[in-house]
């Protein structure tokens, strides 16, 4: 009876209720409740994108990977998880419904170690493990699911969770190769050697990306040269690569690149402001001790900063994370860096169970509704 009512409201009138609700997780336990309101927004691809345009993709909690052999202590072995702080029962509820242990990592072969993560988006994991040769895909949210042989960074697909790319990014001093990884296909496909720089640097150059990490933004992959001067640029539709020199560096600045009616690329600042004051209010007296303020990563709408006391004087002052809002420029304190490592956002993506055409979920199992 519960489903023939919620039934009866009708589409429009139940999106206008759900569009009303204060995230994603209130949505998913709100769906849940009724299978008719689950096949109803799992059939609209145009309720989804409206909702995620006034919601923005909640985050749960950060990863950290596991520290160095060299570091002390060496503890712990394994990529660790720390949750959001809050009072939303619902975001709770996501995360205690998850496997933010990576359970079916510790249950292969090899046990807790040797894995690292290397790219976190899409509500999946890339994870690596050099000793064994292997790569994994886990998603906690969906429990168990795991894709092999896949490496580097991902892509992943807001229409169909289910679909997602991987990226492995090959150089030597003067070329540059993408390979391929589809869900889709399960089959991985090689492009060609592509040279670059395609504009004038300074000579003698040799390609030298500053690490593994890579940003990503309207379907284009980003590195920063060693140089810091520059930026390898991938098309992720056209697989094209291009070298841009970044803009002077002043405070801290949001950028968008626009491109002139003569074709050319330039940088064009949206935003700036100083840190400075926020950092006193954030760090009281000991902010004088960080000598290091890096951006680990940029998701939906914030970029989020380690501030770490490099000194050995100050080995005991503890690393922070931050969080940069890019609307509000407001930056805030998140969690203390348990030791240094490189730390991974992980936000709440959409349900398989919410994206698609399950017209016939309710009768699945040769069960009507009553």
């Amino acid at each position: 009876m519960r489903d023939r009512a919620a039934a009866s409201l009708g589409d429009n009138v139940l999106f206008e209720i759900f569009i009303r609700l204060p995230s994603l997780a209130t949505l998913v336990r709100a769906t849940y409740t009724c299978r008719a309101w689950r096949r109803a927004v799992a059939s609209s691809g145009d309720f989804r994108r409206r909702f995620r345009e006034t919601h923005p993709a909640p985050l749960l909690g950060l990863f950290f990977d596991p520290p160095g052999a060299d570091q002390t202590p060496a503890l712990p072995i394994f990529p660790s998880f720390v949750p959001t702080r809050g009072a939303d029962r619902d975001l709770a509820a996501a995360i205690r419904g998850g496997d933010f242990f990576l359970t079916s990592l510790q249950e292969r072969p090899g046990g807790l170690h040797g894995w690292d993560i290397h790219d976190c988006r899409g509500g999946y994991i890339l994870v690596g493990n050099r000793a064994q040769k292997a790569m994994a895909v886990p998603n906690p949210l969906a429990r168990g699911m795991v894709h092999d042989n896949c490496r580097l960074c991902l892509l992943c697909s807001e229409e169909d969770p289910k679909l997602f790319r991987v990226i492995i990014i090959a150089h030597d001093k003067s070329r540059v190769r993408a390979t391929v990884f589809s869900s889709d296909t399960d089959e991985w496909s090689v492009h060609q050697w592509a040279d670059v720089p395609p504009i004038s640097l300074p000579v003698p150059f040799k390609l030298q990306l500053l690490n593994s990490n890579n940003m990503q933004a309207n379907g284009m992959l980003y590195w920063v040269y060693s140089n810091l001067r520059h930026m390898l640029t991938l098309d992720t539709v056209t697989m094209e690569f291009s070298v841009t020199e970044l803009p002077l560096r002043f405070r801290v600045s949001l950028f968008l690149q626009t491109i002139d009616d003569d074709g050319v690329k330039r940088w064009m600042v949206i935003k700036r402001t100083s840190l400075d004051a926020q950092l006193d209010g954030l760090l009281g007296k000991l902010k004088d001790r960080y000598s290091e303020l890096q951006i680990v990563a940029v998701r939906d709408g914030f970029a989020y900063l380690a501030a770490s006391a490099t000194a050995r004087r100050y080995a005991t002052t503890p690393s922070w994370v931050l969080s940069l809002c890019l609307e509000t420029m407001k930056l805030e304190k998140m969690f203390q860096k348990p030791y240094e490592c490189c730390v991974h956002p992980y936000i709440m993506s959409w349900p398989l169970s919410l994206v698609g055409n399950y017209g016939s979920f309710a009768l699945k199992y040769g069960t009507k509704s009553t």
